[in-house]
């Protein structure tokens, strides 16, 4: 009985699937390639202002180029000619991209380095497309290892997570901006408190016995200084610094830069709201902004609600509880009033009423209590501004609560880039207004 050949029995659909993606794939590398070569030419052309073949010497002598020769620093596109391409590979989503390059040579025998607009950078070997998707990948909050495996799914060769860590952590010193300078009426200044990890300097050998240093656990604080547009209701971080400690030296070093950003009473800016922190009040009166003061009534709110104190009776806790929360509403009426007049009145009442029961909790409501209202100057010169944003940093302590989340996920961080990568991924995506992933 005849039987099928086995060349005609079936067909291979998977397998022709992937020759002709791999085939197709292949193609658009090479288009890509020959692309990029014929712009090259073309940039080239109008730097060097002649195509060519053509005379140099009709060139005027005055005539310049974004180039210099790295030799006799000559400008002059007269002095330069071709001299030939040298080979470039470029890492791109699709595979990995050759072309040649075009190389410029001066009369002093000199290499001319050009400037064309962006098309490839000094020891460029990644493109930009790649820089973009791992620094995606960062914002969804992926691991340099499962990267990686992305990584491995594209047409590409596998890349170190040395290299994608530094890809990723670029993001973190972004570019100038050239727009100009939007100064906010209103600024939040506070700090938040991270672990890191920081070597000791002992070593140690693991189980495989390779030789590791040692490393302790510190807390570090993060200064964050966000502006709010109360007409708008916009808000958005300014500026960042990872400091050593909370003290007034650091908080100057912050504040200064600040100062040097514009943001001034002079440009605009017209309350400064701050928890009243010893060494960032210290600095403060060192530099004037221009600007009122404000003391954050929700710290000060809990002060007051930590500063009072029960009698030694025996009451259940719940009983306390109770107790210690009508006595903080009487604080806390103070603040509920629309009219300064009457804040002043409940002021003084409850002065009265609790100097000699609860003397701590008085002395806290004392302590910066004219800082604690001034925002009623601030409401008279604007009275569309809402008190949201007059009175509390809770706009930034909403951004502060991000970075716990982060900071709690990650436990401790190993170094300085590393943190602030995050901390830049984190203003990033709320200064642009992107939900959270």
């Amino acid at each position: 009985m005849g039987s099928i050949a086995r060349e005609r029995r079936g067909v291979n659909a998977k397998a022709l699937f992937a020759a002709g993606l791999a085939n197709a794939q292949a193609a658009v590398v090479k288009q890509l390639a020959v692309e990029v070569e014929r712009g090259l030419e073309r940039q080239l052309d109008a730097v060097l202002g002649r195509t060519p073949y053509e005379r140099r010497k009709q060139v005027a002598s005055w005539v310049e180029v974004r180039g210099m020769c790295q030799r006799c620093k000559s400008r002059q596109s007269r002095r330069f000619s071709r001299n030939g391409h040298r080979a470039r590979c470029v890492l791109t989503l699709w595979g990995e991209a050759v072309f040649a390059v075009p190389r410029v040579v001066c009369e002093c025998g000199g290499s001319v380095r050009l400037e064309m607009d962006g098309w490839l950078r000094a020891y460029q070997r990644i493109g930009e497309d790649v820089d973009a998707r791992v620094q995606r990948w960062g914002a969804l909050r992926l691991s340099l290892r499962e990267m990686r495996q992305e990584l491995a799914q594209l047409h590409l060769t596998p890349l170190a997570l040395r290299t994608l860590n530094q890809r990723l952590q670029q993001v973190a010193t972004p570019p100038a901006s050239q727009e100009p300078l939007s100064v906010p009426p209103v600024v939040q200044v506070d700090a938040i408190w991270v672990t890191q990890l920081i070597a000791t300097g002992a070593y140690h050998r693991d189980a495989k016995g390779r030789r590791r240093p040692d490393k302790k656990r510190i807390k570090r604080p993060i200064f964050i200084a966000l502006g709010v547009w109360p007409e708008t209701g916009r808000a958005e971080v300014l500026a960042w610094r990872l400091a050593a400690k909370e003290d007034e030296a650091e908080w100057l070093a912050f504040l200064s830069d600040l100062e040097a950003q514009g943001i001034r009473g002079e440009n605009g800016l017209e309350l400064i709201i701050h928890d009243g922190g010893s060494g960032l009040c210290a600095a403060l009166r060192t530099i004037c902004f221009g600007a009122t003061e404000q003391r954050c009534l929700f710290h000060k709110l809990r002060n007051l609600y930590r500063a009072i104190r029960l009698p030694d009776e025996n009451l259940t806790r719940q009983e306390q509880r109770r107790r210690r929360k009508a006595i903080f509403r009487d604080f806390r009426h103070i603040w509920q009033a629309k009219r300064l007049a009457t804040v002043l009145h409940r002021y003084r009442q409850v002065v009265r009423r609790y100097r000699t029961t609860q003397p701590e909790a008085v002395a806290c409501l004392r302590t910066d209590f004219r800082a604690a209202i001034a925002y009623f100057a601030v409401q008279a010169r604007h009275p569309d501004w809402s008190l949201f944003h007059l009175r509390t940093t809770s706009r930034l302590e909403r951004f502060n609560r991000r970075l716990r989340r982060r900071t709690r996920a990650a436990s401790a961080y190993h170094s300085d880039a590393g943190l602030l990568a995050m901390l830049a991924h984190e203003a990033q995506t709320f200064n642009t207004g992107l939900p959270r992933p």
